[in-house]
């Protein structure tokens, strides 16, 4: 797997996001969207790509402060199979997002965690998706089935 793949996988996820919820913006003035709510819909798209490993929202990672990435996609139990972390945004602007990707990597590509991916997803409003991807340089490289 490499960045081109993740980017499409990614992208594909997205793009079927909003096929299958044409609705995902749709709220009353009572209530709103949330990054958070958007990136269940789209974890729920991104493990139908990857059945064979695990994708979770929201995980606490308690030796870097309990700081939870959005979505992360890896092998429950071990840290040998962590392949990619993804931050979810909305309405964000270009520097807003390579902010973000300054704080993914020394986040998730410390060597405790080592994810292979990171990437940010930025989900817009007119229901196009901008995706960036990057890789670990000190993954250390083991069999990546997907």
């Amino acid at each position: 797997m490499d960045i081109a793949e993740i980017k499409q996988m990614l992208k594909s996820a997205a793009r079927n996001l909003f096929k299958n919820q044409p609705t995902i913006y749709d709220f009353t003035p009572e209530s709103g969207r949330s990054e958070w709510n958007l990136a269940h819909h789209l974890a729920n798209e991104i493990m139908k790509l990857y059945p064979s490993l695990d994708c979770d929202l929201e995980i606490p990672k308690r030796n870097i402060k309990n700081k939870r990435p959005d979505i992360i996609l890896h092998r429950r139990g071990t840290q040998k199979e962590n392949r990619l972390v993804v931050e979810v945004k909305t309405d964000r602007t270009q520097r807003e997002i390579d902010s973000d990707i300054e704080k993914v990597k020394p986040d998730w590509f410390q060597s405790k965690l080592c994810y292979q991916f990171g990437s940010i997803v930025h989900l817009k409003q007119n229901k196009t998706v901008d995706v960036k991807v990057f890789q670990n340089e000190h993954y250390s490289p083991f069999k990546i089935t997907f």
